[in-house]
């Protein structure tokens, strides 16, 4: 009997303790539950929970109602970080839509997300037996597009900090120093400039902020380009300038050129870089080329007219090269050296005419003197004619005169062919 009633007390003392424990989570889950009601989190499976564990606990089912608080205050918890973490996501995103707003960017895809995540949430999924609130997925939707929205809000500011880098190269170029009237200059200059300058701002405020970068990158390249390119161009025309001095000195005519760098000063002083530049280097280069053709004119003449008279000793008179020396000489008055080197050209090409007609000449003289002598005992008629005729001929060969040289050494060459075929005949 009183091993029965032994039994009976450590039964109920057990059941007691088991009591007490789950009571005791009970009132600890439901006031873990009244504390993050105030988060704003779902927590309503928790609260089901909980509702179980108060009926396993009325029921004297005092295991279960244990366990169901302790699932009560897990889920709670659970609810509670995962809410946290939704609304943190939330929060960045939400951050991070007013920054693009701010620079002036559409973020209408990005507010959707938001709305697409809390349906997400509410659309809830079974975990543990429990039916709660899918905070997870609706965290990866909203963190996705805060990431999205992050590196738009990069390449936007790269692309404004771009526009701004763009605007101060601009500023730098209409600002050089050397414009005579910088107003004048700093309207040509920027007048396409503008136009890339607006549509890189218009491509940002649109999003594409790729053409954005890009357009403006280029603007801010292309600037710095043409002020490296106008200080180029001033610099080249004073050098120019002072060597078209030098060569004045020399007395090279240089009116043509002067008058061209002018024209090519006036149109750097309006902001026309490119063209300008272009005409400055070309300038640049002719001047330097005028030197050395204007050398080369009055060597090439001087050198022509002495040639030219020891050729006229010999005999030698030629209308075209009487016409390309007179014609060379003017154009080096007048400064157009490259056109007194076309003449010279000229009347070298009657030089060298003149010097193949000789040697030409002098070895057909030398070939009838040799079949002369061959036949100078043959006894033929008209030899003693020939024989004249050469002498003639040579003659007029040594006073200059091959036409006449020419013309006997013919009328000499046809009597020994005459002459041949008679022979022949016999």
């Amino acid at each position: 009997m009183e091993t029965v009633t032994s039994k009976g007390t450590a039964r109920g003392i057990l059941k007691s303790f088991r009591a007490r424990h789950a009571e005791e989570a009970i009132e600890h889950s439901e006031g873990l539950v009244s504390v993050l009601r105030l988060t704003q989190a779902d927590l309503k499976p928790a609260e089901d929970a909980l509702r179980i564990a108060k009926e396993l606990f009325a029921a004297h089912h005092f295991s279960k109602a244990l366990n169901a608080a302790r699932k009560a205050e897990a889920i709670a918890i659970t609810l509670d970080e995962r809410y946290s973490g939704f609304q943190k996501a939330v929060k960045a995103l939400q951050d991070t839509i007013e920054r693009l707003q701010k620079v002036g960017l559409p973020t209408e895809d990005l507010q959707a997300v938001i709305g697409q995540g809390e349906e997400k949430v509410a659309s809830g999924i079974w975990e543990n037996g429990s039916f709660i609130p899918n905070y997870l997925e609706g965290r990866v939707l909203v963190e996705r597009a805060d990431q999205e929205g992050r590196e738009r809000l990069s390449k936007a500011e790269s692309a404004s900090n771009q526009i701004f880098l763009a605007e101060l190269a601009m500023e730098a170029l209409v600002e050089v120093q050397g414009p005579a009237d910088p107003k004048a200059f700093g309207e040509g200059v920027a007048l396409g400039l503008e136009q890339a300058l607006e549509q890189a701002t218009r491509e940002l405020a649109l999003g594409n902020v790729d053409a954005a970068a890009r357009t403006a990158k280029d603007l801010e390249e292309r600037a710095m380009q043409l002020r490296r390119d106008y200080v180029d161009a001033t610099r080249t025309a004073t050098a120019t300038e002072a060597r078209l001095a030098d060569l004045r000195a020399e007395g090279i005519a240089t009116d043509r050129i002067e008058s061209q760098l002018e024209i090519a000063k006036d149109v750097l002083a309006k902001g026309l870089i490119d063209p300008g530049a272009s005409m400055v280097r070309r300038l640049s280069k002719e001047a330097e080329d005028l030197g050395q053709t204007y050398r080369k004119a009055v060597t090439g003449l001087a050198d022509a007219e002495v040639l030219y008279a020891q050729l006229q000793k010999e005999g030698f008179h030629s209308y075209q090269a009487d016409a390309s020396i007179r014609d060379a000489r003017r154009s080096i008055r007048e400064g157009n050296y490259a056109r007194a080197m076309e003449h010279m050209e000229k009347a070298h090409a009657a030089f060298v005419r003149r010097r193949n007609v000789r040697e030409s000449l002098a070895k057909a003289i030398e070939e009838t003197r040799t079949r002369v002598a061959v036949l100078k005992d043959s006894g033929l008629p008209f030899l003693q004619d020939v024989q004249e005729l050469l002498r003639r001929a040579e003659r007029e060969f040594r006073d200059g005169n091959y036409s006449g040289s020419s013309e006997d050494l013919r009328i000499a060459t046809l009597l020994l062919g005459q002459q041949g075929r008679n022979g022949g005949t016999s």
